[in-house]
């Protein structure tokens, strides 16, 4: 019986030290694309798996990719449901999938949802050295190590602004890795990025134009009265030095990324007459800091330096009415003194398959970042469901109910 009673305590203390043992402990920093170890992060679950930095190359550097997981409660056989979050507007990796349910509706709980968190955001940070490593094709082989370690054999995507575009990449290359997709304001990588980037000038333009006229029919604007007559006495007051420390073109243009993108004009507005009578603090607030080279990075990495000057060139020549919108002349002109992109966008050669493959893409007619035109005709070549909508907005899906309706019921189907 002491034997037995020995034996028994012996095997409970090896079975405690197998699962407490610190060199038994797995930690999500520690998953490889063989095997990913999910771990609790409050209502969903968090993990990385490790990737190389530049796929194929004899290099022994290596990150990690941030993925957040809400599991499938409802359906006996859930698919597999990418969230692709864009770089700079919108929510984060982290941010979709704990509020799925709630952006989406109880359709995305027949998913199993990862979240994945793209190269240089938070959950995926670049080593020193390999901080421009973030391009659109890097991105498109994390995906394919995402799939893989999920062991799937095909994933459906709703991806937005960059992410829609690493989406429309990997699709292009590998259609029959993709059950269904979702494509939410792409710019597209088989084309120019220099002639795309004339179109999305226009459409800044256009996007400045209607928010100015959107005020002019609303009385809730502070500047209804006369939106030109105000905002031209903005510009003098900024040449006069009449307005703060820091008011500039170039700040209202930034100001204009945060709120005019967003669908909040008003804001906006609201600043601008606050400054206008010696209050300039909500209008610097909205703007931020002034751009860095860190904030290139993600373009710099998609073009050459041949065609970043040429964007930055030609944002640079534009003579706004009244103001423009973001700083892209200032972040495509840091390309210059970045590491030169190895893969830029402008050469991928979608394959024939392509056009067999379910793609709805997405965009509202009044994006103020990407031209509508250019994205309608990427899906027009090659086939793929075009459905716009009429909003004022960068980013569409998530935001406008009907359209996040739509969405999830192409992907369900």
């Amino acid at each position: 019986m002491f034997f037995r009673r020995a034996a028994l305590v012996l095997l409970c203390t090896t079975a405690l030290v197998t699962v407490v043992s610190p060199s038994n402990l797995v930690s999500a920093a520690d998953a490889t694309t063989d095997d990913i170890m999910w771990l609790p992060c409050g209502a969903i679950e968090c993990a990385t798996i490790s990737v190389p930095v530049h796929k194929g190359l004899d290099s022994n550097a290596r990150i990690s990719v941030g993925l957040y997981k809400r599991k499938a409660v409802t359906g006996s056989s859930p698919r597999t449901l990418l969230l692709l979050p864009d770089r700079e507007y919108g929510s984060d990796a982290r941010t979709l999938a704990e509020k799925a349910v709630l952006t989406f509706g109880t359709a995305i709980t027949k998913f199993n949802v990862i979240s994945v968190s793209p190269r240089g955001a938070a959950g995926t940070v670049m080593p020193a050295g390999s901080d421009t490593a973030i391009g659109t094709l890097d991105m498109v082989d994390d995906l394919e190590a995402v799939r893989s370690a999920l062991h799937v054999k095909k994933v459906s995507i709703i991806g937005w602004g960059s992410g829609a575009t690493v989406a429309t990449a990997w699709i292009m290359q590998n259609p029959s890795v993709v059950q269904a997709a979702v494509l939410d304001s792409p710019i597209d990588p088989s084309t120019s990025l220099v002639k795309q980037s004339q179109k999305n000038i226009a459409a800044t333009a256009l996007g400045v134009e209607t928010a100015m006229k959107w005020c002019a029919s609303h009385l809730a604007c502070p500047m209804n009265a006369n939106v030109a007559q105000e905002l031209q006495l903005l510009k003098t007051n900024i040449r006069l030095e009449r307005v703060g420390a820091g008011v500039t073109f170039e700040s209202v243009a930034r100001a204009a990324a945060r709120t005019i993108v967003a669908g909040n004009p008003q804001e906006l507005f609201v600043a601008i007459a606050t400054a206008n009578t010696g209050n300039s603090k909500p209008l610097l607030a909205l703007a931020g800091d002034a751009p860095t080279a860190l904030q290139a990075y993600g373009r710099c990495a998609d073009v050459s330096r041949a065609d970043a000057k040429k964007i930055a060139k030609a944002n640079a020549a534009v003579k706004p009415h009244k103001f423009t919108i973001g700083a892209e002349s200032q972040l495509y002109a840091m390309c210059a003194q970045v590491t030169e992109s190895a893969r830029p966008l402008g050469t991928v050669k979608p394959a024939n398959a392509a056009k067999d493959a379910r793609v709805l893409v997405t965009i509202a007619r009044g994006d103020q970042v990407i031209a509508p035109s250019v994205v309608r005709a990427m899906a027009k070549r090659l086939k793929w469901k075009y459905s716009p909508v009429y909003a004022n907005r960068h980013l569409i899906v998530g935001y406008d109910n009907a359209t996040t309706v739509a969405a999830m019921k192409f992907l369900a189907n």
